[in-house]
């Protein structure tokens, strides 16, 4: 066997696993996500928030009473990360902490009016991001996109529950 002279890659002990199709549509959703969040964080500038905290509020909108380790786990982030979203959003008076109706320990988030009118305000900005999209899918397309992803969602959703119990976090 000759020598390997530096510029010779190593032999490879085994052919790359073949990637499942599903591979490439989660670069494409990834791609989608990248692209997204960094033209929302510049559309929320103004308001001096990001993608996430937009997110967060909408979330508990959507959803009044959740707990801070239930909206983590609603928006993918670590409960650490969620914590420092939620106090930003807390100190600008857009959301506010009260006992949890079910059980009276933990604390549920709910949005304020204040916080109602921001989201409100930031809704016009983030939708210019759908609008892009809507510039190469027409409404059809962008509601059945829209049902396959939460479908996709949901179904990676369940197996993150499997993994991670809900009363872990």
């Amino acid at each position: 066997m000759a020598a390997r002279t530096r510029e010779d890659p190593p032999e490879p002990s085994q052919a790359p696993p073949t990637l499942e199709p599903g591979s490439y549509l989660l670069d494409a959703v990834v791609r989608l996500w990248r692209g997204a969040h960094q033209t929302g964080n510049v559309r929320l500038r103004p308001w001096g928030v990001t993608l996430s905290a937009y997110a967060a509020l909408r979330v508990i909108a959507d959803q009044p009473n959740l707990t801070l380790a239930q909206l983590s786990r609603r928006n993918f982030v670590r409960p650490q990360t969620m914590t420092r979203i939620v106090n930003q959003l807390v100190n600008r008076g857009w959301i506010e902490r009260h006992a949890r109706p079910q059980d009276g320990r933990t604390q549920a988030l709910l949005l304020t009016a204040g916080g109602l009118a921001a989201l409100n305000e930031m809704t016009i900005e983030v939708n210019k991001i759908n609008s892009t999209i809507g510039r190469v899918l027409d409404a059809d397309q962008i509601d059945q996109l829209g049902a396959l992803l939460r479908t996709c969602a949901r179904q990676v959703e369940a197996d993150l529950n499997a993994v991670i119990p809900p009363d872990a976090a």
